[in-house]
């Protein structure tokens, strides 16, 4: 079932048997249809297809042979090209609603709304998209990693089979060292020992049978994404998508946690012989215990997370900067001088890094502070989920520092090496400024780093990571940078005239790029081509020395922190 209450709506059986031609059942003749027209949303026959490709309404609609049709799943079949309520075309995409509309639905229900897009743009390409094309590669690597995990869990069941036959031959050649008085332990033991392997088999029987069902589904998956490749609409490509991302994120968790949880550790069974046994004495009680063993079996999992955090199925279109209007919602006391860090969470929580005092400053959203003091410098902070910080340490720091906040402590230090300014995160990477060394990556997981872009950073120089693409300041020239994820440089921002000394950067939804320009205490805004800008905060709206700002895209809030004791927390508008 789809589970989406957005899309569920838009799912409903067709009015007519996609068997029958619609435009001969509309005359009270039956005949077979031969082809379908996903626009019209109805089959026709040899005779009105000819009539349909040449009428000139529809002389630019696409059909698809009926037989080819039916290799649809069912769920692609009930989706329409019509709006269920109106039973008006759809043409119109409301980005506040996430959802299509028609002509009517606009003035009935999305009156108030102002970010349409045309749905023809929206589900454009949306075959070829990197959402599409990244579900396609998550369920050949999900596919292969069942296929290795049921390898594994066999290959150990005879594992167990030959262990046990092992022990058992050990304890029937001690039994052979001493005398009848110990029949009854022995069988004892080798009962336990039964016990011990059955228990141990039925639990990787039951894993097994779990990894099988879900490599059947993950191949339903895979067929169905075929058919939908090569035979449904655009549209309808595009609404069961989401679906189909939901349940693929569910395969694979579900094979994450496989490893996290210890469940493909490699089990072998052995046998401790009782201390008494070798120097037999009357008060032996037992040959020795069963033993089951647990260590990891080297089985390695494909996962995908180090792509983005969140697929998105279309490229965010681009807006006006001068429908950017920002509305003040609060002012904040930092309780700290020289910050030069700031993090805004999407529950209100504000995270706030003091370089000079070497410490992280957290304002919950009751009104409550916490300090937390380290013994190195605290340059930039980032959030990497809801509890997850990652805090860089500046030029002496060589390192980078992971703090829980739930539970209140440091969960891991990554030793880079070098120095590190601005950063910013990127599924399993951390992006940061290493001064001399330039621009660098290390992967939260494993630890491993390397050079994204070679060319010496200026010191304090800032970063933010969007839609697999990288943007960082350059205070000594003046300048703001955008590259690709590999480090191919796209476009090179410089107006002194506007932004003089750059540092903190965030982008929004449009990618529409904030920086913080020291020098003239402003905020300016470029363009994602980085050809315009515009200038929305100054010293008249109480800047004073700002250094960092952030924006925070799923509440469309911008956090702008000043030098010292004081942050201002904006609303962003889009008129």
């Amino acid at each position: 079932m789809i589970q989406n209450p957005t899309v569920k709506s838009l799912y409903r059986f067709m009015a007519t048997n996609w068997t029958i031609c619609g435009t001969c059942d509309f005359q009270h003749i039956t005949k077979s249809s031969v082809c379908w027209c996903s626009e019209c949303d109805e089959g026709l026959c040899h005779e009105c297809s000819e009539h349909h490709s040449i009428f000139k309404a529809t002389r630019g609609h696409s059909t698809i042979a009926i037989d080819d049709y039916k290799k649809l799943p069912s769920t692609i079949l009930e989706i329409t090209h019509t709006c269920k309520d109106h039973n008006e075309k759809i043409h119109i995409y409301c980005k506040q609603h996430d959802c299509p509309c028609c002509k009517k639905c606009i003035v009935e229900t999305h009156n108030e709304c102002k970010e349409f897009v045309d749905i023809d743009d929206v589900v454009k390409n949306v075959k070829s998209s990197n959402a599409f094309v990244d579900i396609e590669h998550t369920l050949v690597d999900i596919s292969e990693n069942i296929k290795r995990i049921r390898k594994d869990r066999e290959v150990n069941l005879i594992a167990i089979q030959e262990t046990r036959k092992k022990v058992e031959s050990e304890i029937k050649m001690t039994k052979l060292k001493i005398v009848s008085y110990l029949d009854r332990l022995q069988e004892d033991i080798l009962s336990k020992l039964s016990e011990t392997e059955e228990s141990e088999s039925k639990r990787i029987q039951k894993l097994l049978t779990l990894v099988q069902q879900t490599e059947k589904d993950v191949t339903e998956y895979q067929h169905n994404m075929a058919s939908i490749k090569q035979y449904a609409s655009d549209l309808q490509a595009f609404l069961i998508l989401k679906h189909i991302e939901h349940d693929v994120e569910e395969k694979d968790t579900f094979i994450q946690r496989l490893v996290k949880n210890k469940d493909l550790n490699l089990t072998t069974l052995s046998w401790k012989i009782s201390s008494g046994v070798e120097n037999f004495q009357t008060s032996l009680k037992k040959f020795g215990n069963i033993v089951v063993e647990s260590k990891s079996s080297g089985i390695t999992i494909a996962s995908r997370k180090d792509k983005q955090a969140q697929i998105m199925v279309m490229a965010p279109s681009t807006i006006s900067l001068d429908k950017i209007k920002l509305k003040l919602k609060k002012t904040v006391s930092t309780r700290g001088t020289n910050i030069t860090g700031c993090s805004l969470f999407s529950n209100g929580t504000m995270i706030f890094s003091s370089y000079e005092h070497k410490k992280i400053i957290v304002l919950t959203t009751d009104g409550s502070w916490d300090r937390i003091n380290y013994q190195w410098q605290t340059f930039d902070v980032k959030q990497i989920d809801g509890r997850l910080l990652a805090i860089t340490t500046g030029y002496e720091g060589d390192r980078i520092i992971l703090r829980d906040l739930l539970e209140r402590k440091t969960k891991k230090i990554i030793e880079v090496g070098v120095s590190n300014d601005g950063i910013a995160v990127s599924g399993d990477w951390l992006y940061f400024c290493a001064r001399k060394n330039g621009l660098m990556r290390v992967n939260i997981i494993d630890g491993s780093i390397s050079e994204v872009v070679k060319e010496p950073m200026s010191g304090c120089a800032y970063i933010a990571v969007f839609d697999m693409h990288l943007y960082f300041t350059n205070k000594l020239r003046n300048t703001v940078t955008c590259c690709d994820l590999e480090g191919n440089i796209k476009w090179i921002f410089k107006d002194e005239s506007t932004l003089s000394f750059p540092l903190g950067i965030s982008v929004d939804n449009y990618c529409n790029i904030y920086v913080v320009g020291n020098e003239f205490s402003r905020v300016v805004v470029i363009s994602p081509d980085g050809k315009q800008s515009k200038v929305i905060l100054s010293s008249t709206d109480g800047l004073d020395c700002p250094q960092v700002l952030h924006y925070n895209r799923e509440n469309n809030q911008l956090l702008v922190g000043n030098k010292s004791r004081h942050a201002f927390l904006f609303g962003v508008i889009f008129e």
